[in-house]
């Protein structure tokens, strides 16, 4: 079996907006699954996994991801094993006062951060669809998926932005 070694590139110092971006785009990844060896492979980031490590630990990227993966579908989907499980005839699994306070929490929320919660969700599942595709391709195709999803987050940022203001 060949020895690949990981190609090695020194850029020196990063500036602290091209660190800032490139910590947003790895926390991005790690909040979708990905894993830090993943994500420090990928060309627009290229930043030794413990370096990666060191940032998932100070900014507490697990506690992020945890908190970015709760959408409306999931207090659907918690209503919807509680019906199953009365149907059943079997515990329910979550308490019915809890699912209430989420959707109550969600209903008082303002439509404007509705939409942004519904946008994120469905950008979400396009971004996982860009990297799978740019995962299974090589050179220019990777680089243009990888380029096109960067824009595509930035310009939905700002979207977002114009959501929350």
């Amino acid at each position: 079996m060949p020895n690949i070694k990981k190609k090695k590139i020194n850029r020196g110092r990063l500036s602290n907006q091209e660190r800032d971006r490139i910590k947003q785009d790895a926390l991005a990844l790690y909040v979708r699954g990905y894993s830090l060896q993943s994500i420090s492979a990928l060309d627009n980031i290229l930043i030794s996994v413990t370096t990666l490590r060191k940032w998932s630990k100070h900014e507490d990227w697990a506690e992020q991801k945890r908190l970015q993966n709760i959408s409306p579908s999931e207090i659907k989907a918690m209503i919807l094993k509680n019906i199953a499980a009365i149907k059943s005839g079997k515990t329910m699994p979550f308490r019915p006062d809890d699912i209430s306070k989420l959707a109550a929490a969600w209903e008082k929320m303002d439509d404007a951060r509705k939409r942004a919660v519904y946008s994120m969700e469905a950008f979400g599942g396009f971004a996982d669809w860009m990297l799978d595709r740019a995962t299974k391709t090589k050179g220019e195709k990777r680089k243009a998926f990888i380029d096109n999803l960067q824009l595509f987050r930035s310009l939905q940022d700002e979207y977002l932005n114009t959501l929350l203001d």
